[in-house]
């Protein structure tokens, strides 16, 4: 036989396995025989015959399994299913299908951007389009159903394509059907006339294999087509199944926008969907949208399209537009959008888990909490990624702010995290964190709340600042430590942790270290207010190189001071010094129990415990104390007036002082009161007082 008769047996075999009923084979016959090279060939016109006879018992066979499956499928439904049955496979088999468009719209300004064709099946009983695809699953007509759609729509965008106006023509196609090659034929000479309307949707539910997902890829490919991906958010959703798809567009599913706007977790999801998507060329579409609320909060995440009843429900009419009203709403939340973009602030929702990365490629500077309500904010960075953004708290906030290695920064003298008035912020350290050029401004009307398990350090440098707390000319609100800091500075003056003019401090625990060059300065305290510290289960290392300073108390106003279960190092050197106490107050009243403090003081005019110019009072209980003091006018304990009161209960307590002030005259017999443990003064190299 010859190679063409093997093509042609072969042609022949691919129709027969797709022919439906016995006129359709015959037909098919008669076309084959009538070809000369064929009738003239007896060998031929044999296997003609027995093609014949496959294709009439395939045909048979397919009858009578569709007949024997229905009869099965109609034993196992309830009289309501077998009339919806019914009605199903006579809309299928007549064809009784109108289709609606649903507007799909532009989230920049309102404009009809596409349409999706959605089934409206004719019919009395009015079978949704979810029953049509259910009782055609089990009555095995998916094939015919996808048969009907891609006919039906492109014939009619073929008869209405000036209806469109050039907009795109979304079709709802089910991958797993399989259409014959006359069928199949058809609708691709259709698509490729309308590759430029035609956006073909497949479920991301489908679970095709790899190999088929391909070719049905390439095959759009080749014909120009675009192709989406729909319900995305449901069933098997996930990155690596999305790339597999690499489509044109992504609808994210209802389920996951339905009161997006109350939900933490779907509005992180959707925002990685939404980044995900851009950064992959993939356009975004928001499927299902039914409120104001929902509307906004997608256009403020970035979506590119919208498409739900709120914004348009559909129609047997092709709109030219959605009403003016809705368009209006969504220019307002596109422009609330860039505005932030433009301002470079980002504001983010109530308990938002806000990626830093992101923003940085962005170029936002500044989150703002609290706008859209109460609730727990995340901040989170890759380690040691350097930002250029702070955090701005708005007036009213409760909640907690994580940072989970967070490096934030902002201009000179500025917070890098600035709370608003009458906040309850409690700040949540994971990792590293790190602030830089400047700290935590928290007013008077607020409370602020440090704890976690990570670490933050705070590295300022301008003219005056402060770590945590407030301004030169200002009170802070109640700063309560439940976890340790770092802050180093290199300013003219400031506060550490504290401000000008005080407030309420509470250290519970944690390990802190602050580090003070400049003119002016306090570690933790006041500089022109009275303070009242309560230092407990903390270790505190001060490192102060200061013209005048203190490192925990008051400058210029009185200091009340009891620590507690903790360790102090003082190393200070300078002008004017205090350890703990005040320089120019009227009044130090300190105590230390079961803790440990060592103050090493270099300074022309020091202490290492004391109201300097006033009234002292310290009682040491149960206490290690070592105490270095080194100066012209230099004291262990007490200041340069005759009103001090020091008693040593218990404690271990050692004084080297190196200094060339009458200490005598200002700690005498009756103003020193030692009873037990252990004490060693020396004095200029002379041991005066061990026992």
């Amino acid at each position: 036989m010859e190679k063409r008769y093997f093509e042609i047996l072969h042609e022949i075999l691919n129709k027969v396995a797709s022919l439906k009923n016995k006129d359709e084979l015959l037909s098919l016959i008669d076309e084959y025989s009538v070809r000369t090279e064929i009738c003239n060939d007896l060998d031929m016109k044999c296997l003609l015959d027995d093609i014949r006879k496959i294709g009439q018992e395939l045909i048979s066979f397919k009858s009578n399994e569709t007949v024997d499956k229905t009869s099965r499928l109609f034993s196992t439904l309830n009289d309501k299913e077998k009339e919806e049955l019914s009605e199903v496979l006579k809309v299928i088999s007549e064809n009784l299908f109108d289709y609606h468009f649903q507007p799909i719209v532009n989230a920049v300004n309102g404009e009809i951007y596409s349409f999706e064709a959605l089934m409206r099946p004719k019919s009395q009983l009015c079978p949704s389009p979810f029953h049509i695809i259910k009782y055609a699953e089990l009555s095995g007509k998916i094939d015919d159903i996808e048969r009907a759609t891609f006919l039906n729509v492109l014939g009619i965008i073929d008869c209405k394509k000036e209806s469109f106006c050039e907009k795109r023509v979304f079709i709802n196609s089910i991958p797993k059907a399989r259409l014959s090659n006359e069928d199949f034929s058809a609708i691709k000479k259709l698509l490729e006339k309308h590759s430029e309307t035609v956006v073909v949707e497949m479920t991301e539910q489908s679970e095709l294999g790899d190999s088929e997902l391909s070719e049905i890829k390439r095959i759009y490919q080749s014909m120009g087509v675009k192709t989406a991906v729909d319900d995305y958010g449901t069933g098997y959703s996930n990155v690596q199944n999305l790339i597999r798809y690499m489509p044109n567009y992504v609808k994210i599913d209802r389920s996951l926008l339905s009161g997006i706007q109350d939900n933490q977790k779907k509005r992180h999801f959707v925002r990685e969907i939404i980044e995900f998507c851009h950064e992959n060329g993939i356009t975004a579409l928001a499927e299902g949208v039914e409120t104001s609320e929902e509307l906004r909060t997608v256009i403020l995440l970035g979506v590119d399209l919208i498409q739900g009843y709120y914004t348009a429900k559909p129609s047997p009419v092709i709109l030219d537009s959605i009403p003016y009203e809705i368009k209006q709403e969504i220019k307002r939340y596109r422009q609330e959008r860039e505005d932030g973009k433009k301002l470079q602030i980002y504001t983010c929702a109530a308990d938002e888990r806000v990626l830093l990365d992101r923003l940085v490629k962005e170029d936002y500077k500044c989150i703002l909490v609290g706008k859209k309500g109460n609730g727990d904010v995340s901040i989170v960075c890759s380690p040691g990624l350097e930002t250029k953004m702070h955090i701005r708290v708005e007036n009213n906030f409760k909640g907690s702010i994580t940072l989970e290695n967070a490096y934030l920064s902002n201009v000179k003298n500025r917070p890098c995290i600035d709370i608003g008035e009458n906040c309850d912020v409690r700040l949540l350290l994971s990792g590293n964190n790190q602030l830089k050029k400047g700290g935590i401004r928290v007013p008077e009307s607020s409370r602020f709340v440090c704890s976690g398990e990570g670490g933050l350090s705070i590295y300022i440098d301008g003219s005056n600042f402060y770590g945590v707390g407030n301004d030169y000319d200002a009170r802070h609100g109640e700063l309560v430590f439940e976890q340790g800091i770092t802050i180093e500075n290199h300013s003219a003056t400031g506060v550490c942790i504290g401000s000008g003019l005080g407030g309420k401090i509470n250290i519970i625990r944690g390990q802190f270290s602050l580090i003070m060059r400049g003119y002016i300065g306090v570690g933790i305290g006041a500089l022109n207010a009275d303070t009242d510290l309560e230092l407990f289960a903390c270790d505190i290392t001060a490192d102060l190189t200061l013209q005048q300073g203190v490192a925990i108390g008051s400058l210029v106003k009185n200091c009340k001071a009891h620590i507690q279960h903790s360790a102090i190092k003082c190393f200070t050197s300078g002008s004017e010094i205090i350890g703990i106490g005040t320089l120019m107050g009227e009044k130090c009243d300190t105590s230390i129990c079961e803790a440990s403090v060592i103050i090493n003081i270099s300074a022309d005019k020091c202490s290492s415990v004391s109201a300097l110019t006033g009234e002292t009072s310290l009682k040491i209980n149960k206490a290690g104390v070592h105490i270095t003091s080194n100066g012209d006018n230099a004291l262990a304990f007490g200041g340069f007036t005759d009103k001090n009161s020091i008693q040593l209960l218990n404690s271990d307590v050692s004084v080297n002082l190196a200094t060339k002030a009458d200490y005598k005259k200002y700690v005498t017999k009756d103003s020193l009161d030692i009873s037990g443990g252990r004490t060693r003064f020396t004095v200029n190299d002379v041991n005066l007082l061990s026992k």
